[in-house]
């Protein structure tokens, strides 16, 4: 295992870049509850960007492993990758899912994250968000897509009150007037699990049929559209965005608290798995 520093601060500078704003401070906070409706739980804000693709995917299942291991509670993290990469579900097939001449030739990563879901492109003009809680916070959250819909359902509220008409569809999909700008996935655990979307807020939507091809596996609601005619932005400005995604989770007058990431699970993930070639072509 590498040697990490023994200065929490001189640590967390080893491990991040820039939070998902290099204008913001990187700052993972505990806060006493979920703001708004909802069971009463201690909650931690992560906004942290890692320097790859591979890094941001095992951080996530870092702080996933931590809370069923370690006891260091859910989670809410906000991250966005500052270049280009396309990320293959756990499931995801890789000489299907993703036109890897495309990628090779404009420079763009290809990753394979631990949770289920289709394929995405993401980059900048793309946050994602991950969400990280104990089975046992609310009725039915054992059942995968009850705990779909406990997320998803608090994401769609908080953006709805903001302007957009948001609709829950499909199997963990967030939509505007049936056209697609967040999709997600469920990592699990036995007593903990991972749910983590991306938001198309400000995405160049012609990237996505450059780099992936069309799913194998549709919803109903899609009706065999492409990519162009099926994906769409969420009108929100990115810190109207944050704030909405904060606010459903977090109350809002809580003083933050630094913590620092896991960074020895980190590691051990980008070994295992993240990192390794014949993870990303294992299928």
């Amino acid at each position: 295992m590498r040697k990490t520093a023994s200065d929490p601060a001189q640590r967390l500078r080893l491990l991040s870049t820039a939070p998902s704003d290099p204008g913001l401070h990187a700052d993972l906070r505990t806060a006493g509850a979920f703001a708004s409706s909802g069971p009463a739980v201690a909650m931690r804000y992560l906004d942290l960007t890692l320097p790859e693709i591979a890094n941001n995917l095992a951080l996530d299942e870092a702080l996933l492993v931590a809370a069923e291991e370690r006891g260091a509670g859910p989670s809410l993290r906000i991250w966005e990758s500052p270049t280009l990469a396309v990320v293959l579900g756990a499931s995801g097939r890789l000489h299907e899912d993703v036109l890897i001449d495309a990628c090779l030739a404009d420079g763009v990563a290809i990753a394979r994250r631990a949770s289920g879901g289709g394929t995405v492109v993401i980059g900048p003009g793309a946050l994602n968000v991950s969400v990280v809680l104990a089975a046992d916070v609310a009725p039915g959250l054992t059942a995968v897509d009850v705990a779909q819909r406990f997320v998803l359902d608090r994401l769609a509220d908080a953006i709805r009150a903001r302007g957009p008409a948001v609709e829950v569809l499909g199997s963990g999909d967030l939509t505007l007037k049936l056209r697609k700008f967040s999709g997600s996935a469920q990592r699990r655990l036995r007593n903990h699990f991972l749910i983590h979307a991306t938001i198309l807020y400000d995405f160049p939507l012609h990237l996505v049929p450059r780099y992936t091809g069309l799913p194998r596996r549709q919803p109903s609601y899609r009706g065999q559209r492409t990519h162009e005619d099926f994906l769409t932005n969420v009108p929100l400005a990115r810190e109207k965005l944050i704030e909405a995604i904060t606010g459903a989770w977090l109350p809002a007058n809580h003083p933050p608290e630094l913590v620092i990431p896991p960074e020895d699970l980190i590691q051990e993930l980008l070994a295992a798995k993240f990192a390794d070639p014949a993870w990303i072509k294992r299928l």
